[in-house]
């Protein structure tokens, strides 16, 4: 099962990112957890485009970070990025962002859905098991190796 396994990807802080105070502006931590998450579920063959055409929608319904030690011009970080299940609905990722000397400088939770369009508009749905498969490593019920 991969559903813990630990996907990284490196960044750098660009100037733009900074407030007068010299720091990367907090607005910009949530680029970072998002660009981190978009890269791990292509990592995992997910495309937000295809899962549209299929007429689903993955959604955050939440998100909190917690701030530790500010990012400065030029300096080098990762983020990092774990999926969980959290009961018939949600995925949640639990994301840190750690310097090039591995200190914590930030802790995101971010709690998403899959939704589907109806008459009566947007409802969130169980994510299919072709889904889970390549995210979690889950088999639907009744599907082998092979999603079937």
């Amino acid at each position: 099962m991969i559903q813990d396994e630990v996907f990284k990807v490196g960044f750098e802080v660009r100037d733009h990112e900074l407030d007068a105070q010299g720091i990367v502006n907090n607005a910009n931590y949530q680029h970072y957890f998002e660009h981190a998450r978009h890269r791990f579920l292509r990592s995992r063959g997910v495309d937000f485009v295809g899962l549209h055409e299929e007429g689903l929608d993955a959604i955050v319904h939440r998100i909190e970070i917690d701030y530790r030690e500010s990012l400065r011009s030029g300096e080098s970080f990762e983020v990092s990025v774990v999926l969980k299940r959290e009961g018939k609905l949600r995925l949640v990722f639990e994301q840190e962002l750690r310097k090039g000397d591995g200190r914590l400088s930030a802790r995101a939770r971010v709690v998403t859905a899959i939704v589907t369009a109806g008459a009566a508009g947007p409802r969130p749905v169980p994510p299919p098991p072709g889904l889970l498969e390549r995210l979690l490593g889950e088999k639907g019920p009744g599907e082998d190796a092979s999603g079937r």
